[in-house]
């Protein structure tokens, strides 16, 4: 069995405004993304995910744990907001995960 590797991913939207501001259709990319992210933590692929709602600015956070860096990219590209492009990947990592609340 294949060591489990982690890598954190900083996501942006696109538009400045779009914590403030959300279009109809993105509210519901929105609710899509919400619903993948559950259903990777349900895999035991995502280890946490989470918005900074600072609507200056707004970003999401989230660390993978996947067997490589090939499957965590592909699980990010699969992400509806990343897929209907109203969010991109800025920052994509691995991380060693030292310590953690049990």
């Amino acid at each position: 069995m294949t060591k489990k590797q982690h890598f954190y991913a900083i996501i942006k939207p696109y538009r400045q405004d779009f914590i403030t501001n959300p279009k109809e259709e993105e509210e519901k990319i929105m609710s899509d993304h919400f619903y993948y992210l559950k259903s990777l933590l349900k895999q035991k692929k995502l280890y946490l995910a989470g918005p900074k709602l600072i609507p200056e600015d707004p970003f999401g956070l989230i660390i993978l744990e996947t067997e490589s860096e090939d499957e965590a990219k592909k699980l990010l590209e699969n992400d509806p907001s990343v897929k209907a492009e109203i969010q991109k990947v800025v920052d994509f990592r691995p991380i060693r995960l030292s310590l953690m609340k049990k």
